[in-house]
Formats: C-alpha cells, sequence, structure tokens
C-alpha cells in the first residue's frame, strides 16, 4: 500500500475545491429538476442519476485548474482521474458510496476495478476511488480518496479500500481559479457501473 506525496494531496485538495465551488453553484438544481414532477421522487433512482451527471461535470470542469491530472472516460460514463506521483500510477475512480455505522461502503458487481496493471509500465500501477456522498441539499458532503485493496465476493461483492484520505478542498494560487459553466448537464439514467449504492447519488 503506498502513501500519497504531499504535491499529490495538494493536487486532489485542487481538485475537490473545484467540485465543491461546482455543487456551491449549481447543486441546488438537483431539486428543482426533481420537483418538475411527483415520480421523479419515487425512490432514489432520480435524484441518484441527477447527482452523478453534476458530478462528472464538476469532476471536468475542476480538472482545469488541476493540469497534472488525466482524465478518462470510459463506457457508461465511467470517470477516471490518472495521476503519476512519485513512481505511481493512480487512477481514482469516480464513485458515489454510503456511510454505514461509521464506515463508508461502495459495493461493486465486478472485480474490474482492480485490474490496472500494465506491464509495460516503468510506474507501479494503482487502483483508487474518488468516493462522493451527497447531503440532502444536495452538496458534497464527504469526498475522499482511498485505495481500493481488494473486493469482497458477493451479491453484490464490496470494496476493500485502504485508510481514506479526506477533502475539504483548498482553492488554487495564483489565477486558476475554479470557473463555473453554464452548459446543460447530460441526463442519465445509468446507475454507478461499479456500486449498488448509486441511490446515494
Amino acid at each position: 500500500m503506498s502513501h500519497l506525496s504531499s504535491e499529490e494531496l495538494d493536487r486532489l485538495e485542487r481538485l475537490a475545491f473545484g467540485i465543491r465551488e461546482f455543487f456551491s453553484e449549481r447543486g441546488h438544481n438537483i431539486g428543482t429538476a426533481l420537483d418538475q414532477d411527483p415520480s421523479f421522487r419515487e425512490g432514489e433512482r432520480g435524484r441518484s442519476g441527477l447527482a452523478r451527471s453534476m458530478m462528472q461535470s464538476a469532476l471536468a470542469a475542476a480538472l482545469a485548474a488541476v493540469p497534472e491530472f488525466g482524465l478518462d472516460t470510459g463506457d457508461g460514463g465511467v470517470r477516471v482521474v490518472r495521476s503519476i506521483d512519485r513512481g505511481y500510477s493512480r487512477h481514482y475512480r469516480m464513485l458515489s458510496t454510503k456511510e454505514h455505522e461509521g464506515a463508508f461502503r461502495i459495493l461493486s458487481s465486478s472485480d474490474g476495478i482492480l485490474d490496472v496493471a500494465d506491464d509495460d509500465s516503468m510506474f507501479i500501477e494503482e487502483s483508487w476511488v474518488l468516493a462522493y456522498t451527497l447531503d440532502q441539499n444536495n452538496q458534497v458532503e464527504h469526498l475522499f480518496v482511498a485505495q481500493v485493496m481488494d473486493r469482497l465476493e458477493g451479491n453484490p461483492g464490496e470494496l476493500v479500500l485502504g485508510p481514506e484520505y479526506m477533502l475539504a478542498g483548498r482553492p488554487p494560487t495564483g489565477d486558476g481559479g475554479f470557473q463555473p459553466t453554464d452548459e446543460d448537464l447530460p441526463m442519465d439514467d445509468v446507475d454507478e457501473d461499479e456500486t449498488g449504492v448509486a441511490d446515494a447519488g
């Protein structure tokens, strides 16, 4: 298990700042959209899909202030932040999570998240999560990264995480501040591909 360098933590805090600012500006739109029809509030699926779409947009916008990071987009809109940190190549997959009895749980239907090894890479490849929860006002409540150590079998299974690095968000220095966008959010009713707790939003 590796540990994040101070430089990596600084990059992640700048990323977290941008994400939190994005939701501060636009998180209320989730509630506004849900108010358009009573059926949207049946269960958590509607809120979850809107929150996921907004988080995808927030992540892409926040990365503009952290050029050291890269972004991969996979099937189903999966967002993976790529980083090189002192010999480690890290893949941070954006996933929603739930807090249960003081611990964070991320359910997973497959162990694909663990498959990041690249025999040709000169770096040590690692899989991490960039996990979040939203509060009742659709603001980012918890935001953290943690290394994925293993997956427990089950229906669905559950990811085994290393220590969490909680991200409060720190603004960038200089002129590279976060710039919110006014683009329309994509409507996406597909649940998180790696978690059975997408209802958490």
